[in-house]
């Protein structure tokens, strides 16, 4: 219904027309009170677009009936020539626009059809000419018609230019939502996952720059988690940035806007609250303005980000659990039979590809649990891991392998890296003291003892290399037994 005001005009026009032809030969009424029954048209297509389910069709259906009312119309006013040729293109390029040739020859044969039926009933007559005020009326008539036509077009395709630009916008945020959920899978730890969301949507909104802030939602002022895209902000302003933002978690806004940046434009901050369990959250945008499209587009990368996160925080929970020994938080003996795996299978496809294992045995555990009850026994085995933790570098695997057994595999390493932590054990533990508590409230104080065994794959082969290590360990076990007896 967009030509509705054009076409209105254009029967307005026609009326006009009629008026002036029936006045200036004397026809009266017997134009003008047809002429009235045109002018009721317009309102009737319009009701009729209006109701239809389908108005689009409607309104195309009525561009037909238009150019047939207008032939009957040429008809009645006896083929005045100007206003023929006017109103007849006027109609052709109506439907021409809208459906292309298939339309304009449909529209032409209405036309003439239309034109010629009229003629058929009331005989034919050729008015060629009435006066130059007429043909100016007509002349310019048809000209504003065209132009306030050409005007309803470049309307639409205004319309038609911002469709697509927010679509554009559309499959730039439903791709970056794809990608955000790519990188999320592919990451390892929440570090990995901020870092390459954020540079993900970056590479996607060019002209935006991205910050998102984890901070505790205990003590807000402590930022957990960090990620910068895009933005140029060094130490201290991501400082400053994390405390500000951690002034802001009463208010109620999802999207706060910050301050202004030197260059003029302006830092948002779209809120996670209520989306995550352990944290509340970020995203900070660096924008020129905050409209519409800007806004929604935050929401559903907050929504995104923050759905990533979640689930990230609740798998390496679940990784951790099965992954680690519940008393002492190392590596368990499923996790260390996967790596040791993996270590045979790397040595045999690469024969120089060496690895090693060092295990461990607390010796006097049993009269530990039997003589003052499981507890002091599991305090004596986490005081052993934390301080077998301090001399295993970051690269070991050091697992509980059993109630009084520890393991660690050295991943590309040979005997060398086993006999080096023997000895920083021998040195730094063995023999050391730990105090511990029983059941009753008592405090023990205990000597450590280790027995050690390690072997690598440069002196067994892959799949006997921990039996080696542990048949060594129960060897030092039993030598260190009889020089006890011996001394004892």
């Amino acid at each position: 219904m967009a030509t509705l005001a054009p076409r209105a005009f254009a029967f307005c026009h026609t009326f006009g027309l009629t008026v002036w032809i029936a006045l200036a030969e004397g026809s009266g009424w017997s134009l003008i009170g047809p002429g009235l029954l045109l002018l009721l048209w317009p309102a009737v297509a319009y009701l009729h677009a209006a109701g239809a389910q389908n108005s689009k069709r409607a309104e195309f259906k009525n561009l037909y009936l238009d150019s047939l009312l207008f032939g009957v119309w040429c008809g009645v006013l006896d083929f005045y020539v100007l206003a023929t040729v006017t109103i007849g293109l006027a109609c052709l390029m109506n439907n021409m626009v809208v459906g292309g040739l298939r339309r304009m020859t449909i529209s032409m044969a209405l036309f003439a059809g239309g034109a010629l039926s009229w003629s058929l009933v009331t005989g034919f007559e050729f008015r060629p000419y009435v006066s130059t005020g007429l043909d100016i009326y007509q002349g310019a008539g048809a000209v504003i018609y065209l132009l306030a036509l050409a005007y309803v077009m470049y309307g639409q395709n205004r319309k038609i230019g911002r469709s697509i630009v927010e679509i554009k916008f559309q499959n730039r945020v439903f791709h970056a939502l794809l990608e955000l959920g790519v990188a999320a899978n592919r990451a390892s730890n929440i570090h990995t996952l901020l870092d390459d969301s954020l540079k993900h949507l970056h590479a996607d909104f060019p002209e935006y720059g991205f910050a998102v802030f984890l901070q505790e939602r205990q003590r807000p002022e402590v930022t957990r988690y960090a990620a910068v895209a895009g933005l140029r902000l060094g130490a201290e302003d991501e400082r400053r940035l994390g405390g500000l933002l951690a002034t802001l978690q009463e208010r109620q806004e999802s999207t706060i806007k910050l301050r202004e940046k030197t260059d003029g434009e302006q830092l948002y901050a779209s809120s996670m609250a209520g989306r995550l369990s352990l944290y509340d959250g970020w995203l900070v945008v660096r924008a020129p303005k905050l409209d519409a499209p800007l806004e929604r587009m935050l929401t559903l990368f907050v929504d995104q980000l923050a759905a990533a996160t979640e689930n990230k925080l609740l798998h390496l929970a679940l990784k951790k659990t099965a992954e680690r020994d519940g008393l002492t938080g190392l590596y368990n003996r499923g996790f260390f039979e996967s790596a040791l795996q993996l270590s045979i299978q790397g040595k045999n496809q690469a024969p120089s590809l060496d690895f090693a294992v060092l295990m461990m045995d607390v010796d006097g555990l049993k009269e530990v649990n039997d003589r003052y009850g499981h507890v002091a026994g599991d305090q004596l085995i986490t005081t052993v891991a934390e301080r077998l933790q301090v001399h295993c570098r970051a690269s070991d695997i050091l697992a509980r392998y059993g109630g009084d057994e520890f393991v660690v595999l050295f991943p590309s390493a040979d005997i060398a890296a086993a006999n080096r932590l023997a000895s920083l054990i021998r040195t730094h533990i063995e023999g050391q003291r730990c105090t511990i508590t029983t059941a009753n409230g008592e405090r023990l104080t205990l000597e450590l003892r280790l027995s050690l065994g390690g072997a690598s794959s440069s002196e067994a082969s892959a799949q006997e290399v921990l039996s080696l290590a542990d048949e060594r360990m129960y060897d030092d076990k039993s030598e260190r037994r009889k020089q006890r007896a011996a001394h004892g």
